[in-house]
């Protein structure tokens, strides 16, 4: 049985949202992530979280909350499978999704809750997000910008890709269900926010009411870009030519967060990490002449590197 907020537990009935936390080796981050809801204005809730297979001290950590969470277990099969077996054991009406190295301000719940409470034609509320480094500490940046500071058509997700994170979301459970839930398999969660977008509006809450946490991508990239083609196979056989403009976004993207991955490997001293990231955005565009001399710099001795780079700088 899922465990119910404070609110829910008094009435004697189910809680209004549901919090699904997906963890793989959060040890780290997974009480403070949990305090974070805790702390919520908004009191109705339940919180239900996937050990994804953690192989370090997560699962001590879960349970010493004791029964203010619901604990399901099993082998690691990525956060979207681990996101549809919270969901599946949840209640509530409202779903809010929240990663295991995020944070929620204090009235993330309540103000979201508001807008769907008072608009039925919105499927999902998300909200600007502040980035952080794994210590804390603010970035200063957010991936939302000026042209994206609003809610989306359905025909503007299709044009590009748009900034929607995963713990800003909190949305309605018939929605999710009826668009097919997380695709499995999947590494990213890219196409579900178009899927679900068929389900009713989208509400852009433009405030930065989660905190971001921006960790190393190596080799996390790689791993994700695996099966990228999924993503593009599963939208270009839904929506056809009317989703060229994502599509075109989403390899941009791509060839931009290998390319710097790798770039960031090579100051750390990780040739042979960034030589694979380099090799990989290839994949998205063999003409990028810059791209090819970069991966002939991983093949020289860090000596040379960080000389030729202090060179660069000097200029």
């Amino acid at each position: 049985m899922a465990s119910a907020g404070t609110d829910s537990q008094s009435r004697g009935r189910s809680p209004r949202v549901s919090v699904i936390i997906p963890v793989y080796n959060g040890a780290a981050t997974i009480s403070l992530v949990l305090q974070s809801v805790f702390d919520q204005t908004f009191a109705d809730f339940e919180i239900v979280v996937v050990d994804d297979g953690s192989t370090d001290a997560t699962a001590s950590i879960l349970e010493g909350v004791g029964s203010r969470i619901a604990i399901i277990r099993q082998p690691n099969q990525g956060f979207c499978a681990a996101r549809n077996a919270a969901i599946a054991k949840s209640k509530a009406e409202y779903l809010a999704l929240l990663d295991a190295d995020d944070f929620w301000a204090a009235t993330k719940l309540e103000k979201s809750i508001a807008i769907l409470d008072k608009s039925p034609q919105v499927a999902l509320v998300y909200t600007d997000v502040s980035n952080q480094d794994t210590a804390g500490r603010d970035l200063g940046t957010s991936p939302v910008d000026a042209k994206t500071a609003h809610s989306p058509t359905l025909d503007e997700m299709l044009s590009r890709l748009w900034p929607i994170m995963p713990s800003t979301v909190v949305m309605r459970r018939a929605a999710y269900e009826e668009c097919g839930r997380f695709a499995e398999g999947f590494s990213e969660d890219l196409d579900f926010w178009i899927r679900i977008r068929e389900q009713g509006e989208f509400s852009y809450l433009p405030e930065k009411l989660t905190r971001f946490t921006m960790g190393p991508l190596y080799p996390k990239v790689l791993r994700r870009d695996s099966r990228g083609e999924l993503f593009v196979r599963s939208i270009r056989s839904r929506y056809g030519d009317r989703a060229s403009g994502v599509l075109q976004s989403y390899t941009q993207h791509k060839i931009r967060i290998l390319r710097n991955t790798g770039l960031a490997e090579l100051r750390k001293g990780n040739r042979a990490g960034a030589r694979k990231c380099l090799i990989r955005s290839l994949s998205y565009d063999r003409t990028a002449f810059k791209t090819y001399l970069r991966i002939a710099r991983t093949l020289l001795p860090m000596s040379i590197i960080r000389a030729l780079d202090r060179s660069r700088d000097s200029r």
